[in-house]
């Protein structure tokens, strides 16, 4: 990971220099947050990128704080989390994920969105568009229980429990009873496909495309660079692997 400056980068640097390491990672911590629209944050993005010792003390403070630079492009420095990391996201941060069942529903979904739509590791190096949809992630994951129901030692650990959760969930439009107005039901699996996909819009790793069709979204460069992370995540090699063989399977004459 970064800092290589090493513990006395930070020595040299002024009391406005150390602030403004903190604004940077604070701009970065924001989602949503473009150097393009912030003056403040592109100045200090530019320095970022030209002034190493100011580089060096701002990747110590993020390994203090077991983050890493990921990416600083013109959209911004991404960050990448360790697990133990005071800003590490976890599937129960989501609104309405509280217990197990829902945890691995959201898990699978989150990993199947990668894998679909980066089925190899060199498309984590290709920046073209990714456009995803709430019935096409259903379709996949509905074939993918099929072939572990007859496969299932493909799916172990986690893995084999959150299909089999998915699995029991009603493939279509289940609406709530006694709510009034239609909606989806928790007991619907696009239900946590919209859930996981409006989050990501959330958190600016996607945006809705309606002009494209209905409950389509794309896929943001944020999201490219983080789901390339999973690599040799045991869930998203077993689903990759299904993706690349389906697809390997449609384009054949």
């Amino acid at each position: 990971m970064g800092g290589g400056g090493g513990p006395g980068c930070l020595m040299t640097l002024s009391q406005r220099d150390l602030a403004d390491v903190g604004v940077l990672i604070g701009c970065a911590l924001r989602p949503k947050m473009r150097p393009g629209a912030d003056s403040d944050y592109r100045a200090l993005l530019s320095r970022y990128r030209a002034d190493v010792e100011f580089r060096n003390a701002v990747d110590s403070v993020l390994e203090g704080l077991e983050t890493q630079v990921l990416s600083d492009s013109d959209l911004g420095l991404v960050l990448g989390v360790r697990r133990e990391s005071v800003f590490a996201y976890r599937i129960s941060d989501l609104p309405n994920v509280g217990g197990v069942t829902e945890r691995l529903l959201v898990g699978l979904v989150s990993v199947a969105v990668a894998a679909y739509a980066f089925p190899t590791p060199a498309d984590f190096d290709d920046d073209r568009v990714r456009w995803v949809s709430v019935d096409e992630l259903e379709r996949f994951l509905r074939e993918t229980c099929e072939r572990f129901k007859r496969t299932p030692e493909q799916a172990q650990g986690s893995l084999d429990e959150a299909w089999r959760t998915y699995d029991r969930l009603s493939p279509g439009y289940k609406a709530d009873r006694g709510k009034g107005k239609a909606r989806r039901s928790p007991a619907s699996s696009t239900y946590w496909i919209a859930h996981v996909l409006t989050w990501m819009v959330d958190q600016a790793l996607a945006r809705s495309a309606p002009a494209r069709g209905p409950e389509v979204f794309q896929l943001l460069e944020r999201f490219r660079i983080q789901a390339a992370e999973l690599a040799g995540n045991a869930a998203y090699d077993v689903l990759a692997a299904i993706r690349r063989s389906d697809h390997d399977r449609r384009a054949a004459p």
